[in-house]
């Protein structure tokens, strides 16, 4: 193994520590398949053609929605050539199908085994940093940028990561380093020109129903959901009843809602919590939500509304779902009202949320004690959190 490659490696093993680096068995064997067929002799003409159809059709799978007839296609070009542009596709066809840790361990070899392709490690940082992990994709990201100080995807997702709430646009999602889900099934045509993200959501009442900010169904305009594999549909705002800032959507149909109990009581001051919502952007595009921990702060005004730490908020879209250890919701992310810290965020409890709208919406409690990591909360919210989109 060359110097470079097993600097690189080393580096990114010492940091397996501080973030969710690990491979599954089925990833494993993959890698092992991979990596055999690499070692037999190099694919002739014929095969190389083949390999080009496959990644076609491949591509063409995933924007259309097929994320499993995708990872099929991406698979079989693998096994042809051991190259990064397979290998990101795989990474993005198993975020389109909500794996988010199978596609960390497998951005990670894509990242570590083709350094002379930075796009394996910028679609790795931007992941890595996606699901909380900011630490790690900023050293990644740094270490690709001494290698192609001038490449200028690296230059892009280098900005957007430091802005703290990043958003793909432009060279940034083309392929294979695409750094967004498609949208889908109804694709650009299925959202009129003027859509644009005006929330964030949390699926619930199993994929029937949306909790979303009061404000941004205000107004008579015609709104979608979208969650962070793409799939979008139609929704209808409910009457708002009571003053909890959260109303509810009702959706065209369902989503498919993670298995995702509610706290029993609130969370108390000082507690850690993952808050996931996307970032504030002017476009409608599909995108993978951020994830931020942070800690639970005092409860604030009248109705036992709790602080959030002011970073848990930046730059995100109101209304995204805060949890527990746990994985189960805590409650939904609004903007501070008065009284309040300039620029911070309030967390509406899972209890109010369950007085609030008893005999509407389903938020069962849940006494679940154990604790996830965020790498596992993150691959649940991929379902559970959404996109508010309206356009008149």
């Amino acid at each position: 193994m060359p110097d470079r490659r097993r600097h690189f490696l080393s580096g990114l093993l010492a940091l397996a520590a501080a973030g969710p680096l690990a491979a599954s068995p089925a990833t494993e064997e993959k890698l092992k398949a991979i990596m055999q067929a690499a070692a037999a002799r190099p694919p002739d003409a014929e095969r190389l053609r083949e390999r080009e159809a496959l990644l076609r059709e491949a591509e063409a799978a995933l924007a259309a929605g097929d994320a499993q007839k995708a990872e099929q296609g991406f698979d079989r070009a693998a096994l042809i050539l051991h190259s990064a542009d397979t290998e990101m596709g795989l990474v993005r066809s198993y975020m389109q199908s909500g794996q988010y840790r199978r596609a960390l361990a497998f951005g990670a070899h894509t990242a570590g085994a083709h350094l002379d392709v930075v796009g394996g490690a910028a679609l790795y940082a931007w992941l890595l940093h996606a699901g909380g992990q900011d630490a790690i994709a900023r050293k990644l990201l740094a270490d690709a940028q001494v290698r192609a100080p001038s490449q200028p995807l690296v230059a892009s997702v280098g900005r957007e990561l430091a802005s703290g709430a990043p958003h793909a646009s432009g060279d940034m999602l083309l392929a294979p380093a695409r750094l967004a889900p498609y949208s889908h099934p109804g694709h650009p045509a299925a959202l009129p020109r003027g859509a644009r993200l005006v929330a964030a959501g949390t699926l619930v009442d199993e994929g029937r129903m949306a909790l979303v900010p009061a404000q941004a169904v205000a107004g008579g305009r015609r709104l979608w959901v979208r969650n962070g594999l793409g799939q979008l549909v139609p929704a209808t705002a409910m009457p708002v009843r009571g003053e909890s800032g959260v109303a509810l959507l009702r959706l065209g149909s369902p989503l498919p809602a993670p298995s995702m109990g509610t706290v029993p009581a609130d969370v108390f001051p000082g507690a850690v919590a993952f808050a996931v919502a996307y970032a504030q952007a002017g476009d409608a595009g599909a995108a993978w939500p951020l994830l931020r921990t942070g800690f639970v702060g005092a409860a604030t005004g009248a109705q036992g509304d709790r602080e959030l730490d002011v970073s848990m908020h930046r730059g995100l879209a109101p209304g995204g779902p805060v949890f527990d250890q746990s994985g189960r919701l805590a409650g939904i992310a609004l903007p501070e009202g008065a009284g309040g810290a300039e620029g911070g965020a309030r967390l509406v409890a899972a209890p109010r949320l369950r007085a609030a709208f008893a005999g509407r919406v389903a938020l069962p409690a849940s006494s679940e004690a154990g604790r996830l990591g965020p790498d596992a909360v993150y691959e649940a919210a991929l379902r559970s959190t959404l996109q508010v989109i309206a356009a008149r």
